[in-house]
């Protein structure tokens, strides 16, 4: 990051130094002798965060127009020092952008740790997982490089501050790749995620392409106006610098954006209300009284019948990523928006749900989550207008795996923890498309999806999967498996398949020819194609549950 310094036009005598002199003397006349490539890093992290700020503001604000507010004040905020800084790279002003970054850590830091008060409640928003750490991250950053370049503001002579002064982001950098090579199964995740979280090559061409073809039409514009080429001496460096904190901003902003949309926040009392005919958002458990886990429950018509019985949807996501949302750009979302409305039509009450996810938790979590989401459709089984004896959950990849934990994983298995544990986390019906069941046998799989799982033991492994916990009483099975699956192999589904049949359970498993992973992941040769595997899904679920 400390790259060659670039000097501007601003900074030399007799051309803009003699018009920004006024702002100058009213700022500090300590300015940086050069504008650094730091500085550029510094903008675009502060940037990227106020791009988040404001999807979360306008998509999933808060229903406290107090903090929505407070949060607009603060991305402000962050853009007048952001635009100041790059103008006029002052010693106040750096110092004031450094502590504006620091003010919006802290602000997430209590928003996800002890809540927002805003006199009638305490506001917390969900904390899943590495994507919720975007935002921090990028704010943490931003301040850590303002405070650099305002350190730098001051000429110490040669000697051990001098060279801290100058290389303190570079050490940074390389302490955070030695604590990687310390911890590589975290670090492995961490970048895993970066990279999927940022969905190449969409992040690409409707972030990192437009930004550069910008900044290719300005250098162009410099050729052909003499003026601009005056006033902006060694923008070709100043471009070249851009664009390796152009590309890692675009994963930030694209992964940041999508997850701020999605975001929910929950106050500390908790209502439980869910009109007919809509969907709605309700917060279904905080485990351990930390975050809150959101849960969109879509309820049919005032004319259906109730209490109606009730399924619920879980997102995959390779265990680290993955949201409640059917809207997140995935090719899979219009077919499960499909599936949910077909079973609404039917009479359903369906739900879709977040959970805890990897690294900030264990894939253990994601089953205790599961649970207590059962448990709290049966709490609230009046309220809902839900007939508690008529549950069923259907998911794809991860929440294939989840959802085969919850139809075999009894009491026994230590998944029940937490609140309304006086009501039952079993299922009626279950439905596994393409699930991870086998955490013992990852062959047919990339390399690194086996760290996802956390690791352990041979015995550790096979306690987490549902082999030890069929019994003849476990509910009907749907299993769906494409066998062109390069992602999960289909013996994870075929295993199941056999030992829950060999142990007297209903079950179909349907192999989807040429199938890959995903309902939308084959050709036109698929068979059978999606639409009839979501037809197949709402017509177990009528068969095993009622409805329509």
């Amino acid at each position: 990051m400390n790259t060659e310094s670039i000097h501007t036009e601003a900074s030399r005598p007799g051309t803009g130094e003699s018009m920004m002199s006024p702002i100058q003397d009213a700022l500090g006349a300590h300015r940086l002798p050069k504008r650094r490539a730091l500085l550029s890093w510094a903008t675009l992290f502060t940037l990227s965060a106020i791009a988040i700020h404001i999807t979360g503001v306008l998509l999933q604000p808060p229903a406290s127009w107090l903090l929505v507010a407070l949060l607009l004040v603060l991305t402000i905020a962050q853009l007048i020092t952001a635009i100041a800084t790059v103008i006029v790279p002052a010693r106040r002003l750096l110092l004031v952008a450094g502590v504006v970054e620091v003010i919006a850590l802290l602000a997430w830091i209590f928003a996800h740790t002890t809540g927002l008060p805003d006199g009638s409640s305490v506001w917390r928003p969900e904390t899943l997982g590495s994507l919720d750490l975007y935002l921090p991250e990028l704010e943490g950053l931003a301040a850590f490089f303002y405070l650099c370049l305002l350190w730098r503001t001051w000429m110490l002579p040669r000697g051990l501050w001098r060279t801290l002064q100058k290389w303190l982001p570079t050490f940074a950098l390389v302490l955070l790749l030695v604590l990687g090579l310390l911890n590589q199964r975290v670090a492995t995740i961490l970048v895993v995620a970066f990279i999927l979280n940022g969905q190449v090559p969409v992040c690409l061409q409707y972030v990192f392409l437009p930004a550069v073809g910008l900044l290719a039409l300005f250098l162009l514009l410099r050729l052909v106006i003499p003026r601009l080429r005056v006033r902006t001496q060694g923008a070709w460096l100043t471009a070249l610098i851009l664009l390796p904190s152009l590309l890692v901003t675009t994963f930030f902003i694209w992964g940041g954006v999508l997850n701020a949309a999605n975001v929910a926040w929950f106050p500390e009392t908790l209502k439980v209300v869910a009109p007919a005919g809509r969907t709605t958002t309700l917060e279904y458990c905080r485990p351990n009284g930390g975050s809150p886990l959101a849960m969109d429950i879509t309820e049919p018509s005032v004319q259906a019948p109730h209490p109606a019985p009730a399924v619920f949807y879980i997102t995959g996501g390779g265990t680290f990523q993955g949201s409640r949302s059917l809207q997140t750009g995935a090719t899979d979302d219009a077919y499960f928006t499909h599936l949910r409305d077909e079973l609404v039509s039917r009479g359903f009450v369906v739900g879709a749900l977040d959970y805890s996810l990897v690294p900030l938790y264990k894939v253990s979590d994601q089953v205790k989550d599961a649970k207590c989401a059962v448990r709290f459709l049966r709490a609230h089984a009046s309220e809902l207008g839900i007939d508690p004896q008529r549950i069923g959950v259907y998911g794809p990849s991860q929440g294939g795996y989840i959802s085969a934990m919850l139809g075999t994983a009894g009491l026994s298995a230590g998944y029940d923890v937490g609140q309304y544990l006086n009501q039952s986390s079993h299922v009626q019906a279950v439905v596994d498309m393409w699930g991870p069941v086998d955490l013992t046998n990852f062959s047919g799989s990339p390399s690194w999806i086996a760290a996802l799982t956390g690791g352990g033991s041979s015995a550790t492994l096979k306690a987490a999967t549902p082999f030890p916990y069929i019994r003849s009483d476990d509910p009907p099975f749907l299993i769906m498996h494409g066998t062109d699956d390069w992602f999960i192999a289909p013996h994870h589904s075929q295993k199941l398949a056999a030992q829950l049949h060999a142990a007297g359970v209903p079950v179909t498993l349907v192999m989807i020819q040429h199938g890959s992973h995903g309902l939308a992941a084959a050709g036109p040769d698929q068979n059978p194609s999606p639409n009839t595997l979501v037809q197949m899904t709402a017509d177990f679920f009528t068969h095993t549950l009622g409805g329509k």
